[in-house]
């Protein structure tokens, strides 16, 4: 274990082969798995102000998985499980209530709201901000500069978090309203304003997102289908799935 950091809490269970950087802060009832790597000025576990006013206060556990990459300046809070083999980018946020599966990132700069429920094989690009109770299955992509929100009349603070499906698309700069539904493999143009919900294998686009065609109908540079994905994207990254 190579281990520099500025502080370290109590009850904090490390695991083997776990390596920091310079002035990283480890807080109260964390857990690191075997074989992650924890780079400079990242925060973990990080509580509310009840720690620093409350001496009795007990700080939520957090759980990091093995043959995790959290790269620097990023803040985990406390209550956070993160499964194996997560990475993410530079000054990503992660708060409390998150639960986080397999196989996932978190690009550069995204803010993770907390209370989400994120399946595996789950890719977050850069700049991407996840509105607290979202929920997202398995194997679904987003793409920077998405915005998924949760409040209906704002500023009232009557949450209602979005399910985006297994396999769903959602392209750059999205922006998708609270309390819908995105279907299982469908594909959301960039640029698009979602404000209902999306079927199953359907393409939106536009502001407000209109229903444009079936996914299948969609063809690469070359004029071959491409969606959806999983049939036809065979190795990417560690997908489960290989080309025999």
């Amino acid at each position: 274990m190579t281990f520099s950091p500025a502080y370290i809490g109590k009850n904090v269970k490390i695991g083997k082969n776990v390596k920091f950087g310079m002035n990283v802060a480890i807080y109260d009832n964390v857990v690191i798995g075997d074989n992650t790597s924890i780079s400079h000025n990242c925060i973990i576990g990080d509580s509310d102000m009840k720690f620093f006013k409350d001496p009795e206060y007990v700080v939520k556990k957090t759980i990091i998985g093995d043959n995790c990459f959290i790269r620097p300046f990023t803040m985990i809070s406390q209550d956070v499980v993160i499964g194996d083999n997560f990475q993410c980018g530079d000054k990503a946020m992660m708060r409390s209530g998150t639960r986080i599966g397999n196989n996932c990132s978190v690009g550069t700069m995204s803010d993770l709201q907390g209370n989400l429920k994120i399946g595996n094989f789950v890719r977050f690009h850069s700049n991407v901000f996840i509105g607290e109770l979202t929920e997202i299955e398995d194997y679904v992509w987003v793409y920077p500069f998405v915005v998924v929100t949760n409040d209906p009349c704002p500023p009232m603070g009557v949450l209602k978090g979005v399910k985006i499906r297994e396999f769903a698309q959602i392209g750059a700069h999205s922006v998708i309203m609270p309390n819908l539904e995105i279907g299982k493999n469908c594909f959301i143009g960039g640029g698009s304003t979602v404000t209902k919900d999306v079927p199953e294998e359907r393409v939106y686009l536009g502001s407000p997102a209109k229903d444009f065609c079936s996914v299948t109908e969609l063809k690469d540079t070359n004029g071959n289908q491409f969606l959806p994905w999983k049939d036809h994207l065979k190795e990417f990254r560690g997908l489960p799935w290989q080309t025999k």
